[in-house]
């Protein structure tokens, strides 16, 4: 072979190595402008599989940490119980709350309202209560989602905690905010995966720390207005009909209104206030109804935070999802806007399911992230005092290693990390790793007959969640 051949070589190789020893050299560095990931090259390398293998059996089994949820249980047990049906908790107070809410963040673990929909049905069967709670304006899974039926126009301009731009801009109790446009976008991109779904690969690593693929955006403009429509569905964790409906937004103008139509009756419009902060419009009809619609002006640029679909009693468990994010950065839903949602919604509990998407098999220092994560909760003490929060650990993710399936070595290390924050941040914490059977639980969850997970070894199936659910609920009524 010529010089022409082997220059080249010898130049790629020399920079390959150069870059693999900065990486070395740069700290890993969570902020809110330009995050550094730390990156692996050469452990990943050179990583030793024995030593992946102690790992695995030094790290000790984490304790649930149930005591941060006793304002939870007094509020639970003061609720009055249908009749027929006996309380999840002792009552100590007497019948003194009408209604208790959850807000339940996490990321595509309970997309199309997995874990929650179950969690909804169980409360709502003893305490009452009529409706799926918040409901945002756009989602990826509607059609995946069967607790209600979910449609909407094109364009909308759909922010949330994964957006690149806008970051100035406050997400709303959804994790989104919504705008109307005149136009819908179309982005010609190669997403970066979500590491839910990620085996551990060398080849994943060096593609996502250092390739930047650059998006392509065209849009697409319309003459209709941007729309939203839900549909009632008679089901578990689901409701039949529509009897209280509010309509949460912010950046209204003197001239803004919301078009509201029933059933597929003629619209009616509303005005929509221009004062700062969160604001509320209730749309409840004067008798329940299967379905509404509400159209925006296109050339409005509002900001729509969602839906509510509740009764002035009972429980409910709201739904929020975004897929691929790491609960970090948690800000980005600005203190004056969890304040105001808190004064209308009044939570009960914050549940926090995250770490899936910030797991890797060649990580064992997971110090960032829990600094990043305690951001996330004093932000929430901060704007939300005296709710209680609840950390759902990570659960059980399966690599494949040879011929067969185990649990990613890091997973250990990123509970035990869970349950540090925890304790920091006078937090409760359920360790769904152990209580889902620990090392190696999510193989034996994918070969069961039915299965209870998916076949990429990472996520529950809509059965495997209602599994999920009934641990949770013990968790929470102190069974656990």
């Amino acid at each position: 072979m010529n010089r022409d051949f082997f220059r080249p070589l010898l130049i790629l190789s020399l920079a390959a190595i150069l870059v693999g020893l900065i990486a070395m050299i740069i700290p890993q560095w969570e902020n809110d402008v330009f995050p550094i990931r730390k990156m692996h090259w050469f452990s990943k390398l050179f990583e030793s599989r024995s030593q992946e293998d102690s790992l695995n059996v030094a790290i000790e089994t984490i304790e649930h940490i149930p005591s941060a949820l006793d304002p939870f249980l007094m509020r639970l047990g003061s609720l009055p119980v249908l009749s027929g049906q006996t309380g999840l908790v002792e009552n100590q107070l007497g019948a003194r709350s009408r209604k208790l809410r959850i807000a339940y963040f996490s990321d595509s673990t309970i997309e199309g309202d997995l874990i929650t929909a179950p969690l909804r049905y169980e409360f709502q069967k003893v305490y009452g209560g009529t409706g799926v709670g918040m409901m945002p304006i756009t989602s990826i899974v509607s059609g995946f989602r069967q607790t209600i039926r979910h449609s909407f126009s094109k364009n909308w301009e759909s922010i949330s905690f994964m957006s690149p731009v806008n970051k100035n801009l406050s997400l709303g109790i959804t994790g989104y905010t919504f705008i109307p446009r005149p136009y819908y976008s179309v982005t010609t991109k190669v997403e970066k995966a979500d590491t839910l779904a990620i085996a551990d690969s060398l080849l994943t690593e060096l593609v996502a720390d250092s390739t930047e693929v650059k998006p392509s955006t065209q849009r697409h403009y319309v003459d209709h207005n941007a729309w939203v429509e839900y549909k009632a569905v008679d089901i578990s964790g689901g409701a039949g009909s529509f009897a209280n409906i509010r309509l949460f937004y912010s950046n209204a103008s003197d001239s803004s209104k919301v078009y509201v139509s029933y059933e597929s009756s003629a619209s009616q419009s509303y005005h929509l206030s221009s004062r700062q902060g969160v604001q509320v419009l209730d749309i409840s009809p004067g008798s329940p109804v299967k379905s509404v619609r509400l159209e925006f002006l296109r050339d409005d640029p509002i900001h729509v935070y969602g839906v509510s679909f509740d009764a002035p009693k009972g429980v409910y468990v709201d739904n929020f999802p975004i897929r691929g994010y790491s609960g970090m950065y948690f800000s980005r839903i600005h203190e004056n806007v969890l304040r105001d949602f808190q004064s209308y919604l009044k939570y009960d509990l914050i549940v926090l399911q995250y770490g899936e998407n910030v797991s890797n098999p060649a990580n064992r220092d997971y110090s960032n992230y829990k600094n990043a994560m305690i951001r996330t909760v004093e932000h929430i003490h901060k704007s939300m005092p005296k709710v209680p929060v609840l950390i759902v650990s990570a659960h059980d993710r399966s690599i494949k290693d040879g011929g067969s399936y185990k649990t990613s070595p890091d997973i250990p290390i990123l509970v035990k990390t869970q349950a540090e924050l925890a304790r920091e941040t006078d937090s409760a914490f359920f360790n769904l790793f152990e209580a889902m059977g620990g090392y190696n639980s999510m193989q034996g969850l994918v070969q069961q007959k039915p299965p209870l997970a998916s076949s990429d070894y990472t996520h529950f199936n809509r059965r495997g969640a209602d599994w999920v659910a009934k641990l949770l609920l013990s968790f929470l009524t102190g069974d656990a």
